[in-house]
This record gives C-alpha cells, sequence and structure tokens, in this order.
C-alpha cells in the first residue's frame, strides 16, 4: 500500500534511520513502522541492507562492460552467475543489441582488465566494450 511504498523510500534514503524517524516521516508510530518493516522483509520485500560509499572511499576504477553473446548457445553466463564475482556491482540482463550490462568497481585498471579478460573468455561472449565511468552523481 502507500505506506509500505513510502517507507521503503524513507528506507532507500536512509536504510540507518531509526524506527522513530522512520515513523514519523510516513506518519506511523514506531512500533507500526516496526510491524511494516518484518513484514516486508518476511515477505521478501525487503531483501538486505546496504550503504553507499563516499567518492573519497570509491575504488578508484568503476566501468561498465556491455556484452552481446554469440547467437544460438544455452544461456550459462546469467546476471546471477556474476554475482560473486570480484570487482563486479552489479550485472544485468538486457533486451537489445547488447545482451548483459555489468557494473564494475575495482581497485585500478589492472583489476578491471583481470575482470574484462575473464568474461571475454567465456564461450558465450561474442563482443565486450569496456566504458569508463569519468564522474557519477554519487549514488
Amino acid at each position: 500500500d502507500d505506506k509500505d511504498k513510502q517507507l521503503l523510500e524513507a528506507l532507500r534514503r536512509n536504510a540507518r534511520a531509526s524506527l522513530s524517524a522512520l515513523g514519523h516521516a510516513i506518519g506511523l508510530s514506531r512500533s507500526a513502522t516496526h510491524d511494516r518493516i518484518v513484514k516486508l522483509e518476511e515477505r521478501g520485500v525487503i531483501e538486505g541492507y546496504t550503504i553507499r560509499t563516499g567518492p573519497g572511499l570509491r575504488p578508484p576504477t568503476q566501468a561498465f562492460l556491455t556484452l552481446s553473446f554469440k547467437k544460438g548457445l544455452s544461456g550459462d553466463l546469467s546476471a546471477e552467475a556474476l554475482e560473486g564475482m570480484e570487482g563486479v556491482r552489479a550485472a544485468y540482463c538486457l533486451a537489445g543489441d547488447v545482451d548483459m550490462l555489468v557494473h564494475c568497481e575495482c581497485d585500478g585498471p589492472g583489476d578491471l582488465n583481470a575482470l574484462r579478460t575473464i568474461l571475454a573468455s567465456h564461450p558465450e561472449v561474442e563482443t565486450i566494450t569496456t566504458r569508463h565511468v569519468l564522474a557519477s552523481s554519487g549514488r
């Protein structure tokens, strides 16, 4: 409902906000806010909490890799398969001329190159393009 949506947005802005502050932001009591959070967690709407680091703490090399796959292969390379790889922040399967977008955060160009080499050597990958991040909004 609308209160759940407001609560999720308040948590997106600050996942460390107190229950009282969250409740105040959405017009509910502390205990009602807590109950909603528990229900959202139980239903799998909230799967975890995270942090966003400031520019000084981000890895020095960020990039997006775009991958296009060879036609007719089974599709073993999935976003979930990349989830635990060192340097992979997120992966997205896409529709269109690019099959996958991989957000990378690496300690330096050498680490990014090593990750790119691993992905490029996968038998399903036809092409891979590196797009270095020059600036970001910090989110």
